[in-house]
């Protein structure tokens, strides 16, 4: 196996853990309430204290993550948001879930920045669409294996369980990233300086930031709320979530590959268009349609938000140069972190909890959520046209 092959397979793992880690706590949601004794509509807030300390973090470590070597940088990190989850099972109550949530965030952001960045590295140009779907697959796998083991472990052993698991993985994710990696340090031969005035200096840079942002923001509006609106709003039943969440990561993992490989031979506004279709008809059930079939329009949610988070990635990766690749992911990172705080307050000004236990306001929530998924894709479209002149230029 190649060093790139190896690379890309261990970021693969790292977004494994990592997503697994972020992913499992939304279905979680309603076990976690329960348990903790906080309403389901204060769910968001968890998401929140999450991402809003991975942006603060990703603000603080943006200037210096180009100027170490990448290995020792991601073994650090990623470390620590290993002891992080391990300490979210000693957990009680809502504000210290919060605290032990912030801290997870605050090593996840620049531990994927670096990961990421590692594989733009590696790759060439025409082939980081093909990168980033088999970068992907970590998210794929861990819908269809990480969220639905998450739920039955915690089913049968409780809530502490699928945290011990995610921090035993992670801890085998470590130990093969010290092994494997070779030192990273082409990237510290630059001479050039990197800040964030300097990137967002450029347009390309602004746009690409400006479409994280949306993208982060109509998928998060929604994401953390459908297993609470399945279960107590459609009489989904419990046993079967973890099910829901496997169909959803099998059809999402062919989807990346399929849309990655579109996005390298035809560019990403086709991949793109198709994805925001899929996400958009997948949110038809906060608006009473298609309860009867909750399970194909969750199919096409996730399908559709992993078909543009690949399409994105493939096409913003082409915007940094080798020694600003780090910094940007973890600017990226921090504003896409910051999109999602947003959206879980604006989630948790417009739903409630009605007397039945039900969601209430979900359906303009969902509207918003598509008219941004909309506006996303054609920012895409004008990205990848901006790109395309400058490398004939």
């Amino acid at each position: 196996m190649s060093k790139q092959s190896r690379a890309i397979l261990l970021v693969a793992a790292l977004q494994f853990v990592y997503l697994v880690d972020f992913m499992m706590v939304l279905p979680l949601g309603p076990d976690l309430a329960r348990e903790h004794g906080f309403a389901v509509d204060r769910l968001g807030w968890l998401a929140a204290a999450y991402t809003l300390a991975s942006a603060l973090s990703s603000l603080v470590t943006f200037r210096l993550l180009d100027r170490f070597d990448r290995k020792p940088a991601l073994l650090l990190t990623f470390g620590l948001l290993a002891l992080a989850t391990l300490a979210t099972s000693f957990c009680h109550g809502l504000p210290a879930l919060m605290v032990a949530r912030a801290l997870t965030g605050a090593f996840g952001g620049p531990a994927v920045a670096i990961g990421m960045a590692i594989v733009i590295d590696m790759t060439a140009p025409e082939q980081r669409g093909k990168a980033m779907a088999k970068v992907m697959l970590g998210f794929s796998l861990a819908a269809i294996a990480g969220v639905p083991l998450g739920l039955e472990v915690a089913r049968i052993g409780g809530w502490q369980a699928p945290f011990y698991m995610v921090g035993a993985l992670a801890a085998l994710v470590l130990v093969a990233m010290a092994c494997l990696l070779p030192a990273l340090e082409g990237h510290l031969n630059a001479r050039e300086k990197v800040s964030a005035r300097i990137l967002l200096a450029r347009p390309a840079v602004r746009l690409a930031m400006l479409l994280q942002a949306g993208s982060a923001f109509s998928a998060f509006l929604v994401i953390p709320h459908f297993s609470a609106y399945f279960l107590l709003n459609l009489g989904f039943p419990r046993a079967q979530l973890g099910m829901l969440y496997f169909a959803g990561g099998v059809v999402a993992l062919l989807t990346v590959q399929l849309l990655g490989r579109l996005a390298d031979r035809s560019g990403p506004v086709l991949a793109a268009s198709l994805a925001s279709i899929a996400f958009c008809v997948g949110m038809a059930p906060f608006f009473g349609l298609g309860a009867a079939l909750p399970i194909l329009f969750f199919v096409l949610f996730m399908a559709g938000n992993a078909g543009r988070n690949v399409t994105m990635a493939a096409t913003v990766s082409q915007v940094p140069s080798p020694h600003e690749r780090a910094g940007f992911m973890s600017l990226q990172s921090l504003v896409q972190d910051v999109a999602i705080g947003a959206a879980a307050l604006v989630t948790s000004w417009q739903l409630g909890e009605a007397a039945d236990g039900r969601l209430t306001g979900m359906a303009p929530v969902a509207a918003l959520a598509a008219v941004m998924a909309v506006g996303v894709a054609c920012g895409l479209a004008r990205l990848a046209r901006a790109r395309r002149a400058v490398a004939l230029e």
